[in-house]
């Protein structure tokens, strides 16, 4: 990811293009399974025997059953995308336009607010906003995901 980011240069698109490259195996492992598990219901098997064609077996039945779990799965990408960006902005891969969390450490670290004791105004509130915003986005995502797969509703946080 960071050879990437670098080889290509900083910019918002080579953000985008790194972050979306890093991230999209999981979602699709996990939508590809529900799909699957959705395609073999008997209420699948039992409308295309009274005559439903395809597009309407999808729509109706497959993509109803394939929601829930692509908004919570999305939810959660949306953290680990947060949490990705500040990483390569800290690290001066990310827009050098753009102001984020990222890019404020970033130019605290290289302006040396380490040395000069002023790292409690320059690094403490964006570190701090990264944790509370990436923590939020994975629990609602962890609390979406357990409210629509019923497998995951009887297990307490811990396991």
């Amino acid at each position: 990811m960071i050879v990437l980011a670098a080889y290509v240069g900083p910019g918002i698109a080579t953000l985008a293009i790194v972050i979306g490259a890093l991230v999209w195996a999981r979602p699709a492992r996990i939508i590809r399974s529900v799909v699957l598990t959705q395609r073999n219901r008997d209420y699948v098997t039992a409308a295309r025997a009274l005559g439903a064609g395809d597009w309407t077996i999808l729509w109706r039945h497959v993509v109803s059953g394939v929601v829930p779990i692509v908004i919570a799965e999305f939810v959660q990408l949306a953290s680990r995308a947060i949490l990705l960006e500040a990483a390569l902005a800290f690290l001066g891969l990310g827009d050098p336009v753009r102001k984020s969390w990222g890019a404020v450490l970033y130019y605290a670290q290289a302006r040396g607010a380490f040395l000069s004791g002023s790292w409690p105004w320059w690094v403490v509130p964006p570190g701090l906003l990264i944790v509370i915003t990436v923590l939020g986005f994975a629990l609602v995502g962890l609390d979406l995901e357990r409210y629509f797969n019923p497998r995951l509703r009887g297990r307490s946080a811990a396991g």
